[in-house]
């Protein structure tokens, strides 16, 4: 549960994709932190190393992370 000094922030990965390494997969994690950085770190924590890994301007509301049952501290992909 989120608790009230803590945001559901959307973050966005970007990849080389195995199978055409000149292409880049683009994926969206939803991550419950403290802060903005807590929650890039907490990304980057959970992809493979090197991928570039940036913060949106999207956040997600209580009910939502809820209802997906987002957990403070974990990456979640969308």
């Amino acid at each position: 549960m989120t608790e009230p000094n803590q945001t559901a922030f959307i973050v966005k990965v970007a990849l080389p994709d195995e199978d055409a390494p000149e292409r880049l997969l683009t994926l969206f994690y939803a991550v419950i932190a403290d802060d903005p950085d807590q929650g890039v770190q907490i990304v980057k924590g959970a992809v493979r190393e090197g991928a570039e890994v940036t913060l949106t301007e999207v956040r997600l509301s209580q009910a939502t992370a809820q209802a997906i049952d987002l957990l403070p501290g974990y990456a979640r992909a969308l």
